[in-house]
C-alpha cells in the first residue's frame, strides 16, 4: 500500500515538472497566424479614430451699408473673428466702409459718428451710446444712419431691440417714414429700407435731428 502511494505521488511531480516546463519562457514559440474567419467580427471591424474637436463658431458678423444714391441698406458681412462682441461689431460699422466696399457702390449715413461711448445689453435689449455728433445727421441721412444702427446691432445673435442714447442721454428718433420715437427699435422698423424690400410710407415732413428727452420723462434706461 505504502508503495503504491509513493508511486502515485512520484508520477504527480513527474507531471507537474512537465508542466511547469511547458509553460517556461525560456523558449519562445512561433507566431501563429489566425484565419480571419475565426477572429470575431467585432474585431475585425477598423476603429474609428476619435474626431477632432470642432473649431470654436464665431458669430455671424453683418453690417448695414448705404448703397450711393439709392439710398437703401445692403448687408455686408465683416470678419467675424474680429468682431466678437456687440461692441466691436459697431466700431466696425462705426469705421465706415472697406476700400473694397467702396468699390462695390457702398458708403455710410454714419461716416461723422467716430465714438461709441458704450453698449449696454439686458437681456435682449441693447442701448447704443454714442457721441454727440449723432445728432449733427439730418434729413434722410438721419433715418439710414438710425436703420443702420438698429439693424447691425439685431443681426447680432440675442439681440432683439435697441435704444440710441447721446452722451448718456435717452433720445428720440426717427423710424422709416420719419416720425420720431423714443420706444425701444427693432428690425421691422426698417426693413423697408433693405434693398429689395417694398418702399417705405413716408411722412410728409423731413424729421428733425434727434432730441434729447426731458428728464422728468425719462424712463430708466439701464
Amino acid at each position: 500500500m505504502l508503495f503504491r502511494r509513493r508511486s502515485r505521488l512520484i508520477v504527480g511531480v513527474v507531471l507537474g515538472i512537465v508542466a511547469l516546463g511547458g509553460c517556461g519562457v525560456g523558449g519562445q514559440p512561433k507566431a501563429t497566424v489566425i484565419p480571419s474567419d475565426d477572429i470575431p467580427s467585432v474585431l475585425r471591424e477598423p476603429v474609428a479614430a476619435p474626431s477632432a474637436s470642432p473649431s470654436p463658431q464665431f458669430p455671424s458678423s453683418i453690417v448695414y451699408l448705404v448703397r450711393a444714391k439709392q439710398d437703401v441698406l445692403v448687408a455686408v458681412r465683416r470678419p467675424a473673428e474680429q468682431t466678437q462682441t456687440l461692441a466691436a461689431l459697431l466700431r466696425s460699422l462705426l469705421a465706415g466702409p472697406t476700400d473694397a466696399e467702396v468699390a462695390a457702390g457702398l458708403t455710410s449715413a454714419l461716416t461723422a459718428v467716430s465714438t461709441l461711448n458704450g453698449v449696454m445689453v439686458s437681456g435682449s435689449l441693447a442701448t447704443i451710446d454714442l457721441g454727440s455728433a449723432f445728432a449733427d445727421i439730418r434729413g434722410q441721412a438721419q433715418i439710414l444712419a438710425t436703420a443702420q444702427l438698429v439693424l447691425t446691432a439685431v443681426s447680432f445673435p440675442g439681440i432683439d431691440s435697441v435704444l440710441i442714447e447721446l452722451d448718456g442721454h435717452p433720445v428720440t428718433v426717427p423710424l422709416a417714414d420719419g416720425t420720431l420715437t423714443s420706444r425701444p427699435l427693432q428690425a421691422n422698423d426698417y426693413s423697408c429700407l433693405v434693398a429689395g424690400a417694398s418702399p417705405c410710407a413716408t411722412s410728409s415732413e423731413s424729421p428733425p435731428p434727434p432730441v434729447a428727452l426731458p428728464s422728468a420723462s425719462l424712463s430708466p434706461s439701464s
